[in-house]
């Protein structure tokens, strides 16, 4: 592997969603520009394309409409403050800190540093070619971090050691969603010399647990303010939370309209804005695109009209989407009129925080993280997973489920057993496909392709 120059691929990831940013702001233009050039992009990475194709393909590959495109103007604002910040804030010495994707950035916003995600680069870094977060990975795995971990941590370390993400003054993880976040981290916190907060999530989701977990969101806050020496800024956390607030109830609008038939919107839309979330959450930018993404969902559903002409296949999508093919999803739209209309990951089931003190922003901020997705289904007993799945197999009328079985996720393998069970109880054909969501080096996007392909013609529904 070729050495990359310092923050390479974040400065090429800043600058190309910069670029992004400034062409959505024309949708109608973005849309044919994207339609016409699909023969160059859409079927296959080449030598030629790879600096432009994932771009083009998480804008919809000339599928989107120009009013969603217009939504996701303001989410690549959102993302390309958030990497200048906190390169600007690496050269100049101000304080940056790691959060976790598991975990959810407000608190540390309502200091004077920089909340960083460092696992972005799983998506991101495939704006630099498919094969880069694998690199990045191959790297972790070569210093000695287990093959088995997920994927996700594996390149938080190999970017880390490559020198594409900045040096973190403090660094917050979890105890959930597997024991590789645990153990990983412990190897992350060696690696960058930097302090740790983990959180301990409570096995149940009751008002016993949220006690906890509440006591947690207290020691986090004792904890930045001793590690950065500063005090937490309640103004800044009450806009931060109004902002938040307003995100969620538009996505989990927009979650609630995909019941109907036909769905009327596209799964890619909840899990761009899920991407958002992880990093941007409460900024205005993130919230301005939720506000767009809901009329323009509100608009067909009111219509009765669907995402695709003919909506020939209801599918549920369990388990995380895939970073590397992100447009699968528009796909098999598409090339089956096949529709996601329930994910893992994009389905937002968020309570509300309550603004009106200190207590309870953070009591309902406990109760907000332990909703997050894969929080909401892994940190507890295999029946907050089950009883999700049941409903959503009871309230969005799914013809099929599809199953991405990511390598790291142990939990997740683990209980297949008792899913095939309730399917088969259930009568609905399922497809369970064995891959590492953002390592192509176990499946490759052709491979999801074809499994996919397989097993709608193998069921008959094409």
């Amino acid at each position: 592997m070729k050495q990359p120059k310092p923050f390479q691929y974040l400065k090429w990831s800043a600058r190309f969603l910069n670029f992004g940013y400034y062409l959505t702001a024309f949708p109608n233009f973005s849309y044919w520009l994207l339609r016409l050039a699909r023969p160059i992009y859409v079927q296959r990475e080449t030598f030629f394309n790879r600096r432009i194709r994932y771009a083009g393909l998480i804008l919809g590959g000339g599928i989107l409409p120009p009013e969603e495109i217009r939504a996701y103007h303001y989410g690549a604002k959102a993302f390309v403050d958030n990497m200048k910040k906190a390169l600007k804030a690496n050269e100049q010495g101000k304080p940056v800190v790691w959060v976790e994707w598991i975990l959810s950035s407000e608190i540390v916003n309502a200091f004077d540093a920089v909340p960083f995600n460092p696992e972005a680069l799983n998506v991101f870094g495939n704006l630099s070619g498919q094969d880069v977060p694998s690199q990045l990975m191959e790297k972790a795995e070569s210093a000695g971090f287990a093959t088995e971990y997920c994927s996700a941590i594996k390149l938080t370390a190999g970017a880390y050691m490559l020198g594409q993400t900045p040096k973190p003054a403090a660094i917050i993880a979890g105890s959930h969603p597997c024991d590789t976040n645990v153990a990983a981290y412990q190897g992350v916190r060696h690696l960058t010399g930097a302090p740790v907060f983990f959180f301990d999530s409570p096995y149940w989701r009751d008002e016993d647990g949220f006690d906890y977990y509440e006591k947690n969101m207290w020691r986090l806050i004792d904890f930045l303010e001793k590690t950065l020496r500063q005090k937490i800024n309640w103004d800044r956390l009450k806009q931060i939370v109004e902002n938040e607030n307003k995100f969620n109830f538009y996505m989990q609008e927009i979650c609630e309209m995909m019941r109907a038939i036909p769905s009327p919107a596209t799964m890619i839309t909840p899990v761009f804005a899920w991407v958002v979330r992880e990093i941007a959450i409460g900024d205005p930018n993130g919230t301005e695109m939720a506000r767009r993404m809901y009329e323009v969902v509100k608009n067909r559903y009111e219509k009765g009209i669907g995402v695709v002409k003919k909506e020939n296949i209801r599918v549920l999508w369990w388990n995380p989407p895939v970073a590397f093919f992100a447009y699968v999803f528009k796909w098999m739209e598409d090339e089956f009129g096949a529709v996601v209309v329930k994910d893992f990951i994009g389905d937002v089931q968020m309570p509300q925080i309550d603004t009106s003190s200190e207590k309870t922003m953070i009591r309902d901020m406990a109760k907000n993280h332990l909703y997050l997705a894969m929080a909401r289904q892994c940190h507890g007993p295999v029946e907050y997973i089950l009883s999700e799945l049941e409903q959503a197999i009871k309230e969005y009328s799914p013809d099929c489920l599809i199953f991405a079985g990511h390598a790291g996720c142990k939990h997740g393998w683990g209980v297949i057993g008792i899913i095939k069970d309730l399917l088969k109880k259930r009568g609905l054909p399922s497809l369970f496909m064995n891959m590492d969501i953002m390592d192509q080096r176990h499946a490759t996007e052709d491979d999801i392709k074809r499994w996919i392909t397989e097993f709608f013609r193998s069921n008959g529904f094409v």
